[in-house]
C-alpha cells in the first residue's frame, strides 16, 4: 500500500510528526495536543500514557480523523499510515480506511455502541461492509468474534441489545468489533 507519496520505510505502519490540534470554544482557541510525534513498526505495541485530560483520546480520534469538524483542527502536523498522509484525506477515502485498516476501542461502549441495534447486527455491519461477504458468512464470523472476546452462547446473544450486557462484556464487544476486520492498526483508548 505504499504508494507515491510513501517516505515512510516498508515497516512503519503509523508515523505521527509534530501533530497539533486544538479546538474552538467560547472563549476562544484551546490547544488540546501540542507536538505528539511517534512511529509504529509492524508488530509493535505502542502506548502513550498520560494524567487525564493530557490530550489522549484526542490523540487518538485525531490518528482516525474523529474529532468534529466543526469544532476541532489539526492546526500542524502529518499522520501517515504505510507512508499515505491522512490529513488531506476526504471523509469518503477515510471511511474505507477506519474499520478495515485502522480500528479503534473507545473508552466508553455506551456512546460507542448503538443501543436500538442488536449486538449482532452492529458487529456484522463492518463485516459485510469491509470483508464483502454475505450475511450468513458475516453472521458466522461475528459468532467466532464474540466467542474468541469470552461471550458465552454467542450465537443467542447475537440477538440481544447493549443493555442486556454488563460494561466488562460491552468493552468484550467493542474488542470484537475492532478486531474483526484484522487491521493492520488497533488503537486502544483506555479499553
Amino acid at each position: 500500500m505504499n504508494g507515491p507519496d510513501s517516505l515512510s520505510p516498508p515497516d512503519v505502519l503509523l508515523e505521527v510528526k509534530d501533530l497539533h490540534v486544538s479546538f474552538a470554544t467560547y472563549g476562544g482557541e484551546v490547544q488540546a495536543v501540542r507536538g505528539v510525534s511517534l512511529t509504529l513498526r509492524r508488530g509493535e505495541t505502542l502506548a502513550i500514557v498520560g494524567e487525564s485530560g493530557c490530550g489522549k483520546s484526542v490523540t487518538a480520534r485525531s490518528l482516525m480523523r474523529l474529532l468534529p469538524p466543526q469544532t476541532s483542527k489539526i492546526r500542524q502536523g502529518s499522520i501517515r499510515f504505510q507512508g499515505r498522509e491522512l490529513t488531506g484525506l476526504t471523509e469518503k477515502q477515510m471511511r474505507e480506511i477506519r474499520g478495515s485498516a485502522i480500528t479503534m476501542i473507545f473508552q466508553d461502549a455506551i456512546t460507542a455502541l448503538n443501543p436500538t441495534i442488536t449486538i449482532g447486527e452492529q458487529i456484522m455491519e463492518g463485516i459485510i461492509r469491509h470483508q464483502k461477504l454475505s450475511r450468513s458468512e458475516a453472521r458466522k464470523q461475528a459468532v467466532e468474534m464474540l466467542e474468541l472476546v469470552g461471550i458465552s452462547n454467542p450465537e443467542s446473544r447475537l440477538k440481544q441489545h447493549l443493555h442486556q450486557f454488563s460494561g466488562g462484556m460491552r468493552q468484550r464487544i467493542m474488542i470484537a468489533i475492532a478486531a474483526v476486520g484484522k487491521p493492520s492498526v488497533l488503537i486502544a483508548d483506555e479499553p
